[in-house]
């Protein structure tokens, strides 16, 4: 029914867009980072949107790519590592989530009528065809967080935070790095 390497170039070549202007409904996707290389490629059998904004954002496991790759320094929050606080995880995981949807970015397309099946086998087809670079973290086991502190230094300068933000992930990060040791 759909062509995958006419979805892989339509993936690759659109003009990646904001997360919260991808299509609603089920389909296959492209997330790319901060510096606008594609990095994943995946499908979801529900809702596009829901996807990539409450579980590739939102989310705090290695499943969930933008919130892996951004855990780190500033943006460092896990509910289960000892060394997090969890109040100022939380305020960590409010910077991660504005960085990431303010920086990162999306192609979506909507497949509506297929079986998950259809999906999948849509999904490994398209996957074989990628480059590697744009399905870098679908094939990472374990996915490296990184802080892009200029980046991340630029955006905090222009969203107005109260210092006790400030204060709060200047302490996530200084946790993050005691791990990283």
């Amino acid at each position: 029914m759909y062509d995958p390497t006419s979805i892989l170039t339509q993936l690759l070549e659109t003009a990646p867009a904001r997360l919260e202007t991808v299509p609603q409904g089920q389909g296959i996707y492209v997330l790319y980072d901060h510096e606008g290389h594609a990095r994943y490629i995946g499908i979801t059998a529900k809702c596009l949107t829901d996807r990539i904004l409450k579980r590739h954002v939102g989310g705090d496991n290695n499943s969930h790519k933008f919130s892996t790759v951004y855990n780190a320094g500033r943006m460092f929050h896990a509910r289960k590592a000892a060394a997090s606080c969890p109040r100022d995880g939380k305020i960590a995981k409010e910077l991660r989530r504005l960085f990431v949807r303010e920086h990162c970015r999306a192609v979506a397309i909507a497949l509506p009528g297929l079986s998950r099946a259809e999906l999948l086998s849509l999904e490994a087809n398209v996957l074989a065809a990628a480059p590697a670079d744009a399905k870098r973290w679908n094939d990472a086991r374990v996915l490296s967080a990184a802080e892009p502190i200029d980046q991340l230094n630029a955006f905090l300068a222009t969203i107005e935070w109260p210092p006790e933000k400030h204060l709060a992930v200047n302490r996530q990060a200084e946790r993050w790095q005691s791990l990283a040791r």
